[in-house]
């Protein structure tokens, strides 16, 4: 059984098939929770029209997406918790790799599969290809720039999930900051099996902090919600392994922050970024760094040729 919690909030032009994505899932097991966080548009009535009693519907005042999911996670019971935003789209088979996964790898905290950016219409058909399975270094591979998983490509333990806590009330990114917490905790299972169609063009979250310029002072939550947390976990970790893929985590999260800022030729913030640096600057981040300790002038000129050099 999979409790899978949706939080819906002024989404009714996607939800309809969202909730029809669930319905069609080949792993019968499961229950849906959509927790309406207050929106003003009909998408409650949408969700009403669905008669399958394993769909269930929670109202509530806009409180935020990050109390939205903790209150869909406690109307459930089932060991596992599957995560759908109500604009993202599954394949038929998400939820039956997501329980070869919780099989394969019966110690594993959070799971993901492999997920497609999509804007428009979707349509899902079958997934991509069979797929790998196999256990993550979770810190490492982010480091690396692999993108194992997003919200509702995502499942986690509940028993874990009580033992770190739920969302967090943070101003964006309360996933990534959860999917750290439980990774120091224990091992992250994933798929390549491409299971999840992760709409980029709706208006969400993501859609806005991709537009968000980064305000002063300099704050490191900024540059992600997990640093913070890290930060505090970091005294008490033993493995020197796990503390050196954490290191690396955070670093590669500056760096993707500083090449931006290069490119956008914020020469003051890329260097408060570059400050912040645990070890050495790597692939763009690296020239990124280099060209920040330059004299304004002309560091911007070679932003300007910034193609050339291949920092984009």
């Amino acid at each position: 059984m999979f409790d899978v919690v949706m939080p819906l909030y002024n989404k009714g032009k996607f939800v309809e098939a969202t909730i029809e994505s669930v319905l069609a899932q080949r792993h019968g097991e499961w229950r849906l929770f959509v927790v309406d966080d207050g929106s003003s548009d009909n998408g409650v009535e949408l969700v009403r029209r669905f008669a399958d009693p394993r769909v269930k519907l929670i109202e509530q005042s806009n409180q935020g997406v990050g109390p939205a999911r903790n209150r869909g996670i406690r109307e459930g019971t089932a060991d596992w918790i599957a995560f759908l935003d109500a604009d993202d789209v599954w394949n038929p088979d998400h939820l039956e790799e997501l329980a070869a996964l919780r099989t394969a790898f019966p110690e594993a905290v959070l799971l993901g599969c492999a997920f497609r950016r999509f804007s428009g219409a979707v349509e899902p058909g079958p997934s991509a290809r069979q797929g790998r399975r196999r256990l993550s270094r979770y810190f490492a591979d982010c480091a690396r720039g692999q993108e194992l998983l997003v919200t509702s490509s995502a499942a986690v333990s509940r028993a874990a999930l009580a033992a770190v806590g739920d969302f967090k009330p943070l101003p964006g990114n309360e996933d990534v900051e959860l999917w750290a917490r439980l990774a120091l905790t224990g091992p992250v299972a994933v798929s390549s099996r491409q299971t999840v169609n992760y709409r980029v063009d709706s208006g969400g979250i993501t859609d806005t902090a991709r537009r968000m310029r980064v305000g002063k002072p300099l704050r490191r939550a900024e540059l992600s919600s997990a640093i913070p947390t890290l930060e505090d976990a970091l005294p008490g970790l033993i493995d020197p392994t796990l503390c050196q893929d954490v290191n690396d985590y955070m670093d590669s999260r500056i760096g993707v922050r500083l090449v931006a800022a290069v490119l956008e030729g914020d020469m003051a913030y890329a260097r408060q970024l570059r400050s912040l640096y645990r070890g050495n600057p790597k692939g763009k981040a690296m020239i990124g760094a280099a060209i920040a300790r330059l004299p304004a002038p002309l560091a911007r000129m070679l932003i300007r040729t910034g193609q050339r050099l291949r920092l984009r």
